[in-house]
């Protein structure tokens, strides 16, 4: 059984998500559905890239991911079609799928074949009338190559990397999840590669932290910890409450590791 995951803007009032499901479902309906999620803050392009790069490698091979977050709807921006090694990705050509470039090897198709999308396409509505129906086609064994011509000059995001600068490492905060966990662009690797075996500190707002947790309950309750979160990224977290509302921190809020020199 094939699997198509979702991911979208289009939050859970209104009927789009189930209308895309319709879609795919009278085209394949043999298909099993996975809702990503569908609360990304609407037309945050990097907020998707983010949660679509953390969720898609925990499914089986072959699975095809489809990511509408799409400010640029029934304008010039292409659809796309994207295969990688292990997926399929489904989205339009504005960077949504750029740490998806970053990770994987690809080859990108703009989708520009009418015979795979639905008779008639609303500006507004191409999560229906094309990202869908391809993504059924494409669930029944339909090529790229059937489906579109491959392209090389597809919209790449400009992404926020931690920078090194002396003693210092400096990220910021690219996610703020439910729980008002601050989720940086320092991973674990990038973290470890730059501290060695030396002491640190991490800093963010006012703010001073010795250590990285070993879980949320390490500290007392209200307290601000650092921890790493579950795709070891670090994290800025309050133990039994919400890091946003306490330190009122936002996305792009800046956070510095320091090295100690001794």
């Amino acid at each position: 059984m094939s699997i198509i995951t979702l991911i979208t803007d289009f939050g859970l009032e209104d009927a789009y998500v189930g209308i895309m499901k319709g879609v795919i479902l009278n085209i394949n309906p043999h298909v099993q559905l996975v809702d990503l999620t569908h609360k990304i803050r609407p037309q945050s392009v990097k907020e998707a890239s983010f949660l679509l790069r953390s969720a898609y490698g925990f499914f089986p091979k072959g699975t095809i991911h489809v990511a509408v977050v799409d400010p640029g709807v029934g304008s010039e921006r292409r659809p796309l079609l994207v295969k990688t090694p292990s997926f399929f990705f489904i989205a339009p050509d504005n960077g949504i799928l750029e740490l998806i470039y970053q990770t994987e090897p690809v080859q990108v198709f703009h989708l520009n074949n009418p015979k795979y999308f639905l008779p008639e396409i609303s500006v507004t509505f191409h999560a229906r009338d094309v990202f869908a129906p391809i993504a059924g086609y494409l669930s029944l064994g339909k090529t790229c190559e059937e489906l579109g011509i491959e392209v090389y000059d597809y919209q790449r995001l400009e992404w926020p990397l931690p920078k090194v600068e002396g003693n210092f490492l400096k990220g910021e905060v690219i996610y703020i999840d439910h729980f008002g966990n601050l989720i940086t662009n320092i991973s674990k690797h990038q973290f470890q590669n730059f501290i060695g075996n030396k002491g640190f500190s991490v800093k963010i707002k006012n703010i001073v932290l010795k250590n990285i947790a070993p879980h949320y309950l390490a500290v007392l309750p209200g307290e601000i910890l650092a921890i790493w979160g579950s795709s070891e990224y670090l994290e800025i977290a309050q133990s039994m409450g919400s890091a946003k509302h306490k330190l009122k921190a936002n996305i792009g809020e800046k956070i510095e590791i320091k090295k100690e020199t001794k």
